[in-house]
């Protein structure tokens, strides 16, 4: 940092307030953010067995409130009548399914959680037209921050937001458009009108909510004493200046909630602007638009009515999608340390494998996700029965489709129905889980029901992972092997009642992914299985992908585990036991069968403690 940067910092801390202690964020997964692995079980590896998925569950976390079912808000097609609390709020015989007629609770929050790093580079985006940094090689800004963790601010960590925000602030003064995006008039020399609207009208933006009189005044501060913290003094350094300190005031790094406004039953009652704020981090990962801002300013975000409206706007911006498909990448587990993006294979196995698929593969994933959440009427069942995918030259081969008839880039085709319904029969699942010589029913297995069903199976015995895949002539499939392998008495139990059912069933598709009838040694493959959707119920009989895909999109376990899902990621602290009455509550919503997932995504704004907040003990 310039040597006059720093008298800024000196001169100026003490006239704009930047003193409070700035307060770390949320840990784990946060709307819009970036996965955070937890502490379950580590990736399974090579062709041991064992049950592990890769990256664990995610831990709790501070963040935003959750609460009631509250009135539904519009979505994209479907229906979401209300909620009714009841009493009581405990699980139901002992399958892990919660009861619906449960008392909401009103989580107490952090009042100040740290912008994630997402955030903070979304923020910067939206405010300032700043996306990569020209004085850092052009990375994201957020790429010289600290991690998102859950301790508090270092003075390394500090050291970090000055050094980034002297870097934003001398990238857009270098550059007259990105000026313009702070400073909307010329200051004269002599003459402090320009710069004092400025502080008003920007701060209104950085600090999500007008200053306070005071703030202006210490702001204004900082333009008296320009000549002393600037080189020369001349009004765009001091604006200059005045950038800055915007960016390294705790209102603009923290999204303060600190309205002690009584709602009568022992919580507080969210500001407009507040809410404002959780309706853009929560739906677009960002700082709000002009439009909620006016809302916020005309105090119209106090109603669920009022709020409904506004997410139902923010649901159609292209910002939404971001946020989308952030969440659908922590539901997939496809930014922890799991098995996404590991494709490989053995040429001499596999003649047609082709490393330029990796990206592709993934990439298709999210397309059908986006494709399914962003079409009208659609509902959690979609993303286990649509046929629709995106393919390439180079991935259509592997669904048999001519790769001569696509090009670069992915374009929308239809499968076959009753071989590909679905995301996991998607070339993204099927090669990701696989071995390289080899399909690996653990790995799809343990996926399935772990993180897709959301049982809960304890992390494979030590040196599991170890055990090798048997070999003898009577063990003349893969399934065969695989079953032999995890018979032992500390295997059997997890693996033949969880694990390897559903990874059984999916033997129909090879490690490329391609569709196949028998082994690769011409031995019938056999895809029936017994699979445990709901632990604690009877299993269901299934006869292959179809029929398994079928299976989980009517489970009521994966139902739940998707809402735990988007209640965990868009409040920001995933299993907390405080929402488990909201994810019941919607989850019973969505049991309904025309349940749009835009609605669910909306009805995460209408809680109570959307609207309220805990007062701290």
């Amino acid at each position: 940092m310039a040597m006059w940067r720093s008298a800024v910092f000196v001169a100026a801390a003490f006239g704009v307030g930047c003193t409070a202690d700035i307060q770390s964020p949320p840990a784990g997964m946060g709307a819009s953010g970036n996965a955070t692995p937890g502490s379950g079980a580590g990736t399974n590896t090579g062709s041991g067995a064992g049950s592990s998925v890769g990256g664990g569950a995610t831990s709790a976390s501070g963040g935003n409130g959750s609460g009631s079912g509250g009135t539904s808000s519009p979505g994209s097609g479907g229906s979401s009548g209300g909620t009714t609390p009841g009493a009581g709020g405990s699980s139901s015989g002992g399958t892990g399914m919660l009861n619906p007629n449960c008392t909401p609770q009103i989580e107490a929050t952090s009042q100040i959680p740290r912008l994630l790093n997402a955030q903070y580079d979304r923020t910067i985006r939206d405010l300032l037209g700043v996306t990569n940094l020209t004085a850092a090689n052009g990375v994201v800004p957020s790429t010289l921050l600290a991690t998102d963790l859950t301790s508090g601010m270092t003075d390394l960590a500090w050291a970090n937001y000055k050094d980034v925000a002297d870097k934003i602030a001398t990238q857009v003064f270098a550059d007259p458009k990105l000026t313009a995006n702070f400073i909307k008039c010329t200051p004269a020399a002599g003459d402090t009108t320009c710069l004092h609207q400025t502080i008003i009208d920007f701060g209104r933006l950085a600090f999500r909510r007008p200053l306070t009189t005071d703030e202006v005044a210490r702001f204004d501060k900082v333009i008296a004493a320009g000549a002393t913290i600037t080189p020369t003094g001349a009004p765009m350094e001091v604006a200059q200046a005045l950038l800055y300190m915007f960016l390294i005031s705790p209102t603009f790094i923290q999204r303060a909630e600190t309205t002690a406004v009584s709602d009568g039953a022992g919580h507080f009652t969210l500001s407009s602007a507040e809410i404002a704020q959780r309706l853009s981090y929560m739906l677009w990962g960002t700082t709000p638009d002009a439009a909620l801002n006016q809302a916020a300013d005309q105090n119209m975000l106090q109603t669920p009515q009022q709020i409904a409206a506004q997410a139902a706007r923010m649901l159609q911006d292209p910002k939404a999608r971001d946020m989308v498909s952030a969440f659908h990448q922590h539901y997939l587990l496809m930014d922890s340390e799991s098995h996404w993006a590991t494709a490989n294979r053995d040429p001499a196995t596999f003649p047609n494998w082709n490393p330029a698929v990796v990206g592709p593969i993934d990439d298709e994933t999210l397309k059908f996700f986006d494709a399914i959440t962003f079409t009208a009427g659609s509902t959690f069942k979609d993303f286990l029965t649509s046929p629709i995918a995106f393919v390439n030259k180079d991935t259509a081969p592997l669904y048999g489709l001519d790769g001569s008839k696509y090009g670069a880039d992915l374009t929308e085709v239809s499968l076959d129905a009753t071989q590909r319904p679905g995301f996991l029969t998607r070339l993204g699942f099927l090669m990701n889980f696989a071995s390289l010589t080899r399909t690996n029913p653990i790995y799809r297995g343990a996926f399935i029901s772990k993180q897709i069903l959301g049982i809960d199976i304890p992390a494979p015995p030590a040196g599991a992972t170890q055990t090798a895949l048997p070999d003898s002539p009577d063990l003349d499939t893969n399934r065969k092997q695989v079953d032999a392998q995890t018979s032992g008495d500390s295997c059997k139990s997890c693996h033949h009642g969880y694990i390897n059912p559903p990874g059984f069933a999916m033997e129909a598709f090879d490690a490329m992914g391609a569709w196949r009838t028998t082994e690769s040694n011409g031995v019938p493959l056999d895809t029936t299985a017994d699979i445990t959707v709901v632990d604690g119920q009877p299993t269901v009989h299934v006869n292959g992908p179809a029929d398994l895909m079928a299976a989980i999109a009517s489970s009521p376990g994966a139902l739940q585990q998707y809402v735990k899902q988007w209640v965990g990621y868009a409040y920001q602290r995933p299993g907390d036991a405080a929402d488990q009455c909201d994810v019941a509550q919607l989850s019973a919503k969505m049991a309904g069968g025309n349940y749009a997932i835009l609605n669910l995504i909306a009805d995460l704004t209408q809680t109570q403690s959307f609207r309220l907040r805990e007062v701290s003990p």
